[in-house]
């Protein structure tokens, strides 16, 4: 049996390498800012207020008397209007917050 020796291949450069960069390392650091601005944040706030809100007057109590029913107090304007109205107000003011430049 007879061994048979590998050759080895080095291959060498004269030209001087330099250190790679990623590209998202560089895209980083040019896109470190905030996509809303203090406005926006503001604008938010107020819009979950609004949505707050609304869910605070849709909210119940319970009936004077539990022998009497009062429709006013379920469906009256407040829980049944005024309510949804603040809650699609505060929907369409978040709509704006995030679409604002």
């Amino acid at each position: 049996m007879s061994k048979s020796k590998k050759k080895k291949i080095v291959v060498t450069t004269e030209k001087k390498l330099s250190p790679t960069q990623s590209k998202s390392a560089s895209v980083k650091n040019e896109e470190n800012t905030l996509i809303f601005g203090k406005k926006n944040y503001i604008i938010i706030l107020g819009g979950f207020a609004l949505i707050i809100l609304g869910m605070l007057l849709m909210m119940g109590g319970n009936m004077p008397s539990a022998d009497v029913w009062d429709d006013d107090l379920i469906y009256g304007f407040r829980r049944t209007v005024l309510a949804p109205l603040l809650i699609l107000a505060g929907l369409a003011v978040q709509f704006f917050a995030i679409f604002k430049k």
